[in-house]
């Protein structure tokens, strides 16, 4: 009886320490107030009456196994970078340094992006950096105080080793910030020239690569030239073109045709035509092109050249447009001329620029060429038609005027023309002389010569009148004849320069017709000699 008792015991004690229930109650609890009891709702009668039991931790009994869902490891945990294992490179001081200045304009007392890059720029323009990292920035207005100090290194380290002349590795942002630093003289003590030069350095090593930047250099350096008051080196093809269009008759056929095709849309370099025969239709399209001009300027009362290439125009102009620039001083008022072309104006610092080829018409110029070459082909009948562009009327009439009357003009100048000079005519006559009194016989001769018996020669009578005969052969032609026939020196001739074998040439031509076979011959010795055949036919024709 009395282990059950005890056994009861330790069973309440063991139910006591899992649920408290409402009529035992703590020593320490407070009774309740009469009447301030309610009644326990239905749900809360099966949640609220006791807690839920709760298991007591025993401790781990050796080689006993442990229940399923308990696990260990053995990766041991220790000091670990906040960095996430990435190298960490301090910031150079100086670039700390350089993120406190205020960028302070000492011109007006204000504040001002320009002035802070500027300020900026000048303190860091002699840092060299050696940062090992390859950072992309991605930014399209690249200032120091508005990139990372990663990105900042990067770009110096890039420009440590450009300024060193090698050719690293760019991006959009390193090529434009460096172009800011030349347009604002950092790093090159106030030398525009030298910043000039490094622009173009920097247009010829990225350009190609970089369009988008070659486009802003393009358009900043006229500007750089005329600030900074500096001939403006660098060679435009397209302007350079447009010179050579407008002062074409300094230029030769060919420059002008490429200057042309160069602003024009079609290529006539690249025509069949042009191929096939290059020099004749550079000619051609030079005489072409000068007729044009004289039409538009006597019948249209225009420029033909404006047409083309654009009206004269005079417009504000913000300089150096999308560019971080810091004006630190005021350009004196005046015109500065960079080209034939273009002429900056500037007045109480507020620019204007003149242009005088302002937008070159490329559709223009390539219908004026297509139409050119089509009719070109037509009246040449070449090979292949091509359709004529598009040109104002009346336009189409004239170039096809103007290429007949350039055919005309080539087969007069194409046409054989003999020219003798005053000292070829002074010999032709001194041989004619000469051939004259071999074939005349001195008076006191002809009155020592004794009267036949027979009847008198009529051959002495020729001879005595000494009269040339009449044969269709120029003078030095019928002196080697008359020298050829009688047997004299021709030497006469040579040394007033004719030569022998067009001399002989022209005889056999001239004397075909009347004996039907040639008359002269060359010997071993390249010399002119007689037909032994028709020696006596010829006397007679001298005799004649």
């Amino acid at each position: 009886m009395s282990l059950l008792k005890s056994l009861l015991q330790q069973l309440f004690r063991d139910a006591a320490e899992t649920v408290i229930f409402d009529d035992l109650k703590s020593p320490n609890a407070k009774p309740k107030k009469p009447g301030s009891a309610k009644k326990p709702s239905s749900a809360a009668k099966k949640t609220t009456s006791a807690k839920k039991p709760t298991s007591v931790k025993k401790p781990a009994v050796a080689g006993k196994k442990k229940p399923e869902g308990v696990t260990a490891s053995s990766q041991i945990y220790t000091e670990q970078s906040i960095f996430g294992g990435s190298a960490f490179y301090a910031v150079p001081q100086q670039i700390r340094q350089m993120r406190t200045l205020s960028g302070y304009n000492n011109l007006n007392g204000t504040r001002s992006m320009e002035s802070l890059f500027y300020q900026q720029g000048k303190f860091m323009e002699h840092f060299t950096d050696d940062y090992p990292d390859a950072v992309q920035c991605g930014r399209s207005t690249p200032m120091y105080y508005n990139m990372k100090d990663q990105e900042l290194r990067a770009y110096f380290t890039w420009r440590t080793r450009y300024r060193q002349g090698a050719l690293p590795a760019a991006q959009n942002a390193f090529l434009l910030l460096y172009a800011y630093e030349c347009l604002n003289l950092i790093g090159f003590q106030d030398n525009a020239s030298a910043a000039y030069d490094a622009l173009g350095r920097l247009l010829n090593d990225y350009g190609t690569a970089f369009p988008s930047v070659k486009k802003s250099l393009l358009r900043w350096m006229p500007d750089f030239a005329a600030y900074y008051q500096l001939p403006y080196r660098l060679e435009d093809e397209k302007e350079a073109a447009a010179i050579t269009i407008l002062r074409h008759s300094s230029h030769t056929e060919q420059e002008l045709l490429l200057a042309l095709d160069t602003l024009s849309k079609y290529h006539i370099k690249d025509s069949k035509l042009y191929l096939a025969k290059p020099d004749e239709v550079a000619a051609m399209l030079k005489a072409v092109y000068k007729a044009v001009l004289n039409h538009y300027a006597e019948h249209k009362h225009a420029s033909f050249s404006a047409y083309l290439l654009g009206e004269q125009k005079r417009q504000e102009h913000l300089m150096f447009e999308g560019a971080m620039f810091y004006y630190r001083s005021f350009v004196r008022d005046g015109a500065y001329r960079l080209s034939p072309l273009c002429v900056y104006h500037c007045y109480q610092n507020k620019w204007a620029k003149e242009t005088f080829c302002s937008t070159p018409h490329a559709d223009r110029i390539g219908a004026f060429l297509r139409t050119f070459d089509a009719i070109l082909r037509e009246i040449l009948q070449f090979k292949g038609k091509l359709k004529a562009g598009e040109l104002p009327e009346g336009d189409a009439a004239v170039i096809r005027q103007a290429i007949l009357d350039e055919i005309a003009e080539q087969k007069k100048r194409n046409a054989p023309v003999i020219t003798l000079d005053a000292d070829e005519l002074e010999a032709i006559r001194k041989a004619a002389d000469h051939t004259a009194d071999m074939l005349t016989l001195p008076e006191d001769a002809a009155e020592e010569i004794p009267e036949p018996d027979a009847e008198p020669d009529s051959e002495q009578d020729a001879d005595t009148e000494a009269e040339i005969p009449d044969l269709p052969l120029s003078a030095p032609a019928m002196a080697l004849l008359i020298c050829l026939v009688t047997g004299e020196s021709y030497a006469p001739l040579t040394d007033a320069g004719h030569m022998l074998s067009v001399l002989a040439d022209e005889i056999n031509e001239n004397l075909y017709d009347s004996i039907g076979d040639t008359v002269i011959e060359t010997d071993e010795n390249g010399l002119p000699v007689l037909v032994a055949d028709y020696l006596d036919e010829l006397k007679g024709m001298l005799e004649t």
